[in-house]
């Protein structure tokens, strides 16, 4: 398939792919004769699954870590569930940090609401 092609089944860009062909993401494309590229179907999924994984956060490292495999699920369910527990944990130590951070903003404004208040200015 050509990178045009591809870009479209997977629901990204051309230099999308590019980007991820230059950061090893992927592999590079076989050229044919005339130069351009040729990228087999099964890419389709990879680039879905890599799109995915950054949309729920994981960085391009930690899905280059990844090893990927053929068939109907590209990286196998063990790694899936220990990499998004992982994610999980991250992501909740992440919000209680937000919301802590919150409390104290809160608290401030309170101080200085309460200052304001009892000085008139």
């Amino acid at each position: 398939m050509k990178i045009g092609e591809i870009a479209k089944a997977a629901g990204v860009t051309t230099s999308r792919i590019r980007f991820y062909e230059r950061q090893g993401i992927i592999a590079p494309a076989d050229r044919g004769a005339n130069g351009y590229r040729d990228y087999p179907e099964e890419l389709v999924a990879l680039l879905r699954f890599i799109e995915q994984a950054q949309g729920l956060g994981f960085t391009l490292r930690e899905i280059a870590s990844v090893e990927i495999r053929g068939g109907a699920h590209i990286v196998s369910c063990t790694d899936a569930l220990a990499m998004l527990a992982k994610k999980r944990d991250t992501v909740t130590a992440l919000i209680a940090e937000a919301r802590d951070r919150k409390r104290r903003i809160e608290a401030l404004m309170a101080e200085l609401e309460a200052s304001k208040a009892a000085s008139g200015i």
